[in-house]
């Protein structure tokens, strides 16, 4: 399988799925070329209803 870029000026780079090594602070936090960790930080979220809800929604998911 090969990629092939059309017309393209920038490329994204491949970046892993976990990165230990990434930096989550808030001013290096981008949708596009970011440096994450991926994973979900909750712990500093703009709404503080939201960490219920997603803690609510975790316990209730079932793997069939």
């Amino acid at each position: 399988m090969s990629l092939h870029l059309v017309n393209s000026c920038h490329s994204m780079p491949i970046s892993p799925i976990f990165n230990p090594a990434g930096d989550d602070a808030i001013e290096n936090r981008s949708i596009w070329f970011g440096n994450t960790t991926n994973l979900m930080q909750l712990n500093d979220v703009r709404y503080t209803w939201a960490v219920g809800l997603y803690q609510q929604m975790r316990e209730n998911f079932w793997i069939k």
